[in-house]
């Protein structure tokens, strides 16, 4: 699984701006025209969107604080963690979000801080995790053919079934030539890959070392494909078997059911209903009212009429 950031952008850098504004003074420039200032900014952008966004996020992120802690060294860790992950794009990644590192480490708290909310309230139970365990699907190594015509995956699995090579089937059709010098395998994953369509990982679970799939697998259309669907060939090449430990998202070697209950906790960190939810929770218990009503839509979702 990738480590995610919920909610990253431009809001964030302004939450961070705002919050610093008692703290200085309240003129911002200088001119022979008159003077720019704080107040007159807020004025200007309070019923926009980044700032209402931004508004809401400083409030959770107070009422998270109040209530939770997050130490430095998790900070830091998942910050690592994003960075491995990113490689190169590390830095791209910042600018397309409008973000420096250090607004970067801030929406980490956050989440950690969202996190641990979450997990109060909806807990991995016994249950859930027995079930996530049977279901689980160990690091499994594939190759792979896409391709946008479904005709054609048919006629591949036809040539498969009929004793062609898999690796001859790939130099044949794969587009990607990447994939061409390593006959189409890909990189190890298990159940939780966020790098793979739902459907292809449901797939490969189903599958047996050796076998390939007996009909074409129809994967969400990407900007890659031009917004076309793609029909995948899978063929399982190998699979670990179930251990006691794995390696998680942050390198180290953590038992399954440790291992299994991070990713059922992320899934919740990625389920807006959950997320509503709890926070709405959170606002209620910390007494919330939303005192200048240019901010009530920022909050709609999360207090009652009353409050708002």
């Amino acid at each position: 699984m990738k480590y995610r950031l919920v909610g990253i952008g431009a809001s964030l850098a302004l939450a961070v701006i705002l919050s610093g504004c008692q703290a200085k003074a309240n003129t911002l420039v200088k001119s022979d025209a008159g003077s720019v200032t704080q107040t007159e900014v807020f004025k200007q952008i309070e019923d926009q969107a980044p700032t209402q966004q931004a508004v809401q996020e400083l409030t959770l992120n107070k009422v998270l604080n109040q209530r939770y802690h997050v130490s430095q060294a998790a900070v830091t860790a998942k910050l690592k963690a994003f960075k491995r992950q990113a490689g190169a794009n590390y830095h791209a990644i910042l600018a397309r979000n409008q973000l420096t590192e250090a607004h970067l480490k801030t929406q980490i708290k956050a989440n950690l801080l969202l996190e641990k909310a979450i997990t109060a309230k909806y807990p991995v139970t016994k249950a859930q995790l027995k079930k996530a365990r049977t279901a689980y699907m160990p690091m499994t190594t594939v190759q792979h053919i896409a391709t946008t015509n479904e005709k054609q995956a048919q006629k591949i699995i036809a040539d498969l079934n009929a004793g062609a090579s898999f690796d001859s089937q790939v130099k044949k059709y794969a587009h990607n030539r990447q994939l061409h010098t390593t006959a189409g395998r890909l990189a190890p994953f298990d159940s939780y890959t966020q790098a793979l369509a739902p459907a292809v990982v449901q797939a490969t679970a189903k599958l047996q070392v050796g076998h390939h799939v007996t009909k074409p697998v129809k994967a969400v259309a990407t900007t890659d494909t031009e917004g076309q669907p793609t029909y995948e060939i899978i063929k399982v090449i190998s699979r670990q078997s179930k251990a006691a430990t794995v390696t998680n998202d942050d390198g180290k070697r953590v038992t399954v059911a440790n291992y299994l209950r991070a990713q059922l906790q992320q899934q919740r960190m990625t389920d807006k209903q959950v997320q509503v939810a709890t926070i709405r929770s959170l606002f209620k218990t910390a007494h919330v009212k939303v005192v200048d009503t240019h901010f009530v839509p920022a909050f709609s979702n999360y207090l009652t009429a009353k409050n708002a």
